[in-house]
């Protein structure tokens, strides 16, 4: 496994931790099927409640780079590693 494949699954997993964390919080609000939502988690919803709460945005806006990152760090790492031609071969 590459250094970039590696990166991008740490990268996936601090963006999943993230966004346990704001489901977290939006479960202590009173929203009880939160985490059986998957992909539809509404962010909106979120940023409206974090203004009530006193919550900064920055987190959410870090969530997606982190997801964005490690989607193109493995996406690098794959073609790198399974592209690279071996000394074997030749």
């Amino acid at each position: 496994m590459s250094m970039m494949m590696i990166c991008g699954l740490a990268l996936f997993a601090f963006g999943a931790f993230l966004d346990m964390i704001f489901r977290e919080r939006m479960a202590r609000l009173g929203h009880k099927w939160i985490f059986f939502k998957g992909g539809a988690f509404n962010y909106r919803e979120y940023h409206k409640v974090r203004r009530a709460n006193g919550w900064p945005a920055w987190p959410v806006y870090l969530m997606w780079a982190a997801y964005i990152c490690g989607l193109a760090l493995l996406i690098a790492g794959f073609y790198s590693h399974f592209s690279a031609p071996s000394a074997s071969l030749r």
